[in-house]
């Protein structure tokens, strides 16, 4: 078996993350931004005996997207690691989907540690709090409904304001199959628009601020107006 592959889209971070892995004590680790199908090329001709990804790395779809590389190599040993608050609440969902161990920074360096370390010597580790979700569930729900899973992801990924073609290029499925999903969500929730989808979610709390990622950046480049500057101030002094 081959060595240590890490995933990241950041390809100005590859050396630092690279050095980072081997001063942890990994060894033989090359680190990749390929996604798709380029990575299951660089997957069969590597054939890493350990695949580390950062939970962001298909944005929303990370989860869904490791359910496919297990059904792809079966044997594959991954590692999520979040250094980037992923919502603990969709954190099990890496687990559920085939992989074998899950590292939170946001845990504490000590725990993060711990847990690399136990990476390291082939193990399984979950950090504490995805553990005790886990824990909480008498049945791990059934990730091999494509459909299910599938909505799932896309409802996440509508609510953060991707279009049909963003979702269709994180999730590897057509246009057609993302607006299939869509449509199927709008007849269960009995919506007509992705609108009032969007609505009902953050009404149902199906959707949590948590899960709102605005991937452009804009919110840090935008001059609010006056009425939005009163508005964070109102709602800081009753909810802070």
């Amino acid at each position: 078996m081959g060595g240590v592959l890490a995933l990241s889209r950041a390809a100005e971070l590859h050396t630092d993350i690279k050095g980072w892995l081997e001063a942890s004590g990994f060894e033989d680790v090359t680190v990749t931004g390929k996604e798709n199908d380029a990575l299951n090329t660089v997957i069969c001709n590597k054939k890493p005996r350990l695949v580390i990804i950062d939970s962001w790395f298909y944005q929303d779809g990370t989860p869904y997207r490791i359910g496919e590389l297990v059904k792809l190599f079966p044997k594959l040993n991954i590692a999520v690691v979040s250094v980037h608050d992923f919502p603990v609440s969709r954190a099990p969902w890496f687990i559920w989907e085939g992989a074998k161990s899950y590292l939170d920074l946001w845990e504490g360096d000590e725990e993060f540690q711990r847990g690399l370390q136990i990476v390291r010597e082939g193990k399984q580790y979950i950090s504490p709090k995805v553990q005790r979700l886990i824990d909480h569930f008498e049945e791990w729900p059934d990730t091999k409904s494509k459909i299910t899973k599938r909505q799932r992801e896309c409802l996440v990924m509508l609510c953060n304001g991707c279009m049909p073609d963003q979702i269709g290029e994180m999730l590897h499925i057509s246009r057609k199959t993302v607006y299939n999903h869509l449509n199927s969500l709008y007849a269960v929730f009995h919506v007509g628009c992705r609108e009032e989808m969007t609505a009902l979610a953050v009404e149902m709390e199906l959707i949590t601020p948590k899960d709102i990622r605005l991937y452009n950046k804009k919110k840090e480049r935008l001059l609010l107006p006056e009425w939005a500057v009163v508005k964070r101030k109102c709602d800081r002094f009753y909810f802070d």
